[in-house]
């Protein structure tokens, strides 16, 4: 049986971005900055095409990633930070991808983002 993660937030946002680091993660495309997620995050939702899901802003992905954060999900990156400090932070998971994928196919709604998510054990 997989482990499954808990993540801090049973909102759509929360599911929908967890699942777009994961499918960056197993592409082996981590650490990834809040608009490479939502890039994934809205390609994901399009390719399920269902009618729950629709799109998040950068800003939805922004504010969900701190959370996302602040629960021991994702670890935030910033070494590559601007001369004057402000570079964007990039975000990896830190528990394992497919216990992440598993909270997320846990939802109904969620469950076709999860389900199209590959990883190393399939």
């Amino acid at each position: 049986m997989t482990e499954r993660a808990e993540l801090g937030s049973e909102s759509l946002s929360t599911r929908a971005v967890a699942a777009g680091v994961v499918e960056l993660s197993v592409r082996g495309e981590t650490p990834a900055h809040a608009g490479e997620i939502r890039r994934a995050c809205n390609q994901a939702m399009d390719a399920v095409e269902s009618d729950v899901l629709g799109t998040v802003t950068e800003a939805e992905v922004s504010r969900t990633l701190n959370e996302l954060e602040a629960d021991g999900v994702v670890e935030g990156v910033r070494d590559d930070t601007s001369a004057t400090g402000k570079g964007r932070p990039n975000y990896r998971l830190v528990p394992p991808a497919d216990a992440i994928r598993a909270s997320v196919a846990d939802d109904d709604r969620t469950a076709p983002l999860a389900d199209r998510i590959v990883s190393d054990d399939d």
